[in-house]
């Protein structure tokens, strides 16, 4: 009985805005969650290109993962991702092809989006990506069906300041027998790399039909193989925090988001560089 007024409250939330929950700009993994999202202008992992489709290697080598995420506290809403990226293939050595899928939803209802694209690095810093989303959503019959195009830019300026820019559905999509127009989504922030390794970041999110949002987060390392993330976001408010903890090539990550009008998200996963 408790998860009934959970479960009305996001339906009016969801209905209340032209976005659908998946194909929001939400995000898919513990170290996106814990950065708050502010995530173009960061260089990327195994889920990389769901925040910019430029986003290079940020081990310099390939990397995957899998995450899970559990929207607001309720086990039934929980968001399944998988990600890998292919770093310098053999014929592009500036190059990174990615994979990745976020799946989102309960045993009645779901909304999935599956990308993959290419990132190239145009000149000595500065890479270029475009990628392609298939987005569904339905109950697993008959399910409708939309592309998404996307595509990001990052540039490193040097002495660790990067900036960054990502823009999903450039195409407008529709999706549905009433043809939903689906958001158009654009970030653009900056990062900084401090001397101590630590790393400073802020995007400003618009969406289509939305007032802009602020995301600026933070990643310090504190020992020798554990990082700490925190960040914050405004419009809806929200605050969050993470952790990553390695074990050779393989990192375990989670973190937590608070959302002041829908409560707590959860995220646990693994990355592993290949």
């Amino acid at each position: 009985m408790r998860k009934i007024p959970l479960v009305l409250a996001l339906c009016a939330f969801i209905r209340a805005t032209p976005l659908h929950a998946s194909f929001d700009y939400l995000p898919a993994d513990p170290e996106g969650l814990g950065m708050a999202g502010a995530m173009t202008a960061v260089a990327g992992d195994a889920f990389g290109i769901l925040y910019n489709p430029a986003s290079p290697s940020r081990a310099g080598s390939s990397a995957a993962g899998f995450a899970c995420t559990i929207p607001y506290g309720d086990a039934d809403l929980r968001t399944l991702a998988g990600g890998v990226n292919w770093h310098r293939p053999s014929f592009d050595r500036n190059g990174t092809f990615s994979v990745a899928m976020k799946h989102y939803g309960s045993e009645k209802w779901h909304e999935q989006t599956v990308s993959a694209g290419y990132s190239h690095e145009l000149l000595a810093g500065v890479h270029a990506g475009v990628s392609f989303s298939n987005l569904t959503q339905g109950t697993g019959e008959n399910d409708d069906t939309a592309m998404g195009v996307n595509a990001g830019l990052q540039a490193n300026l040097g002495r660790g300041v990067a900036l960054g820019f990502s823009s999903f559905n450039l195409n407008a999509p529709t999706i549905g027998s009433s043809d939903t127009k689906l958001p158009r989504l654009t970030l653009a922030g900056f990062s900084c790399l401090l001397k101590s390794g630590n790393l400073l970041t802020a995007n400003v999110l618009t969406a289509s039909g939305r007032s802009a949002r602020l995301l600026a987060a933070g990643e310090f390392n504190v020992m020798k193989h554990l990082v700490v993330m925190t960040g914050l976001g405004t419009n809806p408010s929200v605050i969050s925090a993470g952790g990553s903890y390695s074990f050779g090539p393989v990192r375990a990550k989670a973190a937590v988001s608070r959302n002041i009008d829908l409560g707590t998200t959860a995220s646990f996963g693994l990355e592993a560089t290949l």
